[in-house]
């Protein structure tokens, strides 16, 4: 989020967003249905910059690939792959989910990571420079330093949907294919070692391809998944984010389910207030950072004409939010967990309830609960006190031969998650990477 990543904000009024430029390579040849899922079907090098300003020093393309809808019909999503600089090779693979949170393609991985640039957030035509990608992607980047292969997907495909059922799975699993398939990375196919790593709206992707993966693409090779803050519960955290510093985020899911369900927005229509619509219609048009910072400690009853409990007990919201809980999965791979106790967006509760059904169909898990206090926003705080603690749990998963988490499930309490000793072991793998983005050391070199 805006405050725990540290971006730089100037405030300015929302407005209309023009649309991203005209670019054919969003759109799908003509027969690509008929393409099985990872499939690519089309392919370019293009340059990554860190911090929206820094191009950084690895080998990097994007492919579009077929993938699947959230209504089991042919889709299509772009991923940006990245090898350190020298000879393609056989590595791991770290698909790495960014908590994009957006309906916008401005604000995807693909197009932000490429176009965004930080002078451009004057411009009310321009949303890239709001978008989180950039900002997250030193995170990906120290996965690059160890020498992996990154893939860096569009959870919400060519059409741009975010919370959408199944979709941001499905477009996890088939980018990791498109990876494996694309010659000049050189790995070796579905034996490439792989691990998924997402927090919050990446969360929710990593969380939705863990599920989905043993029936959907059980022929890859999933060493571990980090999940962070995967909100599994989307009416609770419609409740505790409201009146918070994270209360942007309210518009946003509503939104992007209105996007998705032409019912679900004639009926939200109906309990909002002029200026609620001019809200639900910003954070349409908008990345996430822009809209968490015009919309924070925002109460919903300012925008909706009847309490917020009476508005999520109409049946269509109801069935709309419902249909956006993943129901009870048994995940294969390997899971290391983390949330805040106090988190306002992801509720502790409805975490332990998620991780406790994993753990009774045998699926192996280490989950970790941050204990800090409710200061500010435990949510944005973990993001990043958890960050060093789920690398070193990843960097395990993909150095070992053994299964990273013995059978069965560990649970821990710690006081923060910054003083954990995983974190702390994996702190100056961030330090270090940041410091090659910034002056354009390449990255992962020799590895």
């Amino acid at each position: 989020m805006i405050v725990g990543f540290g971006a730089i904000v100037v405030a300015t009024a929302p407005a209309a967003v023009a649309a991203p430029p005209t670019d054919s390579f969003y759109d799908p040849p003509a027969n690509f249905a008929s393409a099985a899922p990872g499939a690519i079907l089309k392919s370019r090098p293009v340059t990554v910059k860190a911090l929206e300003l820094f191009p950084v020093n690895v080998q990097a393309w994007q492919l579009l690939y077929r993938t699947t809808n959230s209504d089991g019909s042919p889709y299509a999503a772009v991923t940006t792959v990245m090898i350190p600089q020298g000879p393609a090779k056989p590595r791991p693979l770290l698909s790495y989910q960014t908590a994009y949170d957006s309906t916008q393609r401005e604000c995807m991985p693909s197009y932000s990571l490429r176009e965004a640039n930080p002078l451009d957030l004057l411009d009310s035509t321009k949303q890239a420079p709001w978008a989180l990608p950039p900002l997250e992607f030193a995170l990906a980047a120290a996965g690059l330093d160890k020498g992996w292969a990154v893939s860096m997907p569009d959870p919400g495909g060519i059409d741009n949907h975010f919370l959408t059922p199944r979709v941001m799975g499905y477009t996890t699993l088939d980018g990791i294919r498109a990876a494996q398939n694309f010659a000049p990375l050189g790995l070796p196919g579905k034996s490439t070692k792989t691990a998924m790593w997402g927090y919050s709206g990446g969360g929710i992707a990593t969380s939705w391809a863990s599920e989905l993966q043993p029936k959907y693409a059980p022929e890859l090779n999933l060493a571990g998944a980090a999940i962070g803050a995967p909100v599994p519960d989307l009416a609770t955290a419609l409740n505790t984010a409201n009146g918070r510093i994270l209360a942007g985020l309210i518009p946003i899911g509503v939104s992007s389910i209105s996007k998705d369900s032409p019912e679900f927005a004639a009926t939200i229509d109906k309990y909002l207030t002029p200026e609620g619509r001019s809200i639900m219609a910003a954070a349409g048009a908008q990345c996430l950072n822009k809209n968490v910072l015009f919309n924070m400690f925002r109460q919903v009853s300012s925008y909706i004409t009847v309490p917020l409990d009476q508005l999520l007990a109409d049946p269509v919201v109801k069935r709309e939010i419902a249909a956006r809980t993943r129901p009870p999965a048994a995940p294969t791979v390997p899971m290391y967990i983390y949330n805040g106790v106090n988190d306002e967006v992801s509720s502790i509760a409805g975490v332990d309830k998620t991780v406790a059904q994993y753990c009774s169909t045998g699926t192996s898990v280490t989950y970790t609960r941050d204990g800090l206090p409710d200061i500010v926003s435990d949510h944005t705080i973990v993001a990043l006190t958890g960050a060093g603690g789920a690398f070193a749990w990843l960097d395990r998963a993909m150095s070992s031969d053994q299964p990273v988490n013995p059978p069965g499930c560990r649970t821990s309490t710690v006081a923060s998650t910054l003083l954990d000793q995983g974190n702390l072991s994996a702190l100056p793998d961030f330090v270090v990477t940041t410091i090659k983005m910034l002056f354009g050391v390449a990255l992962g070199q020799g590895r």
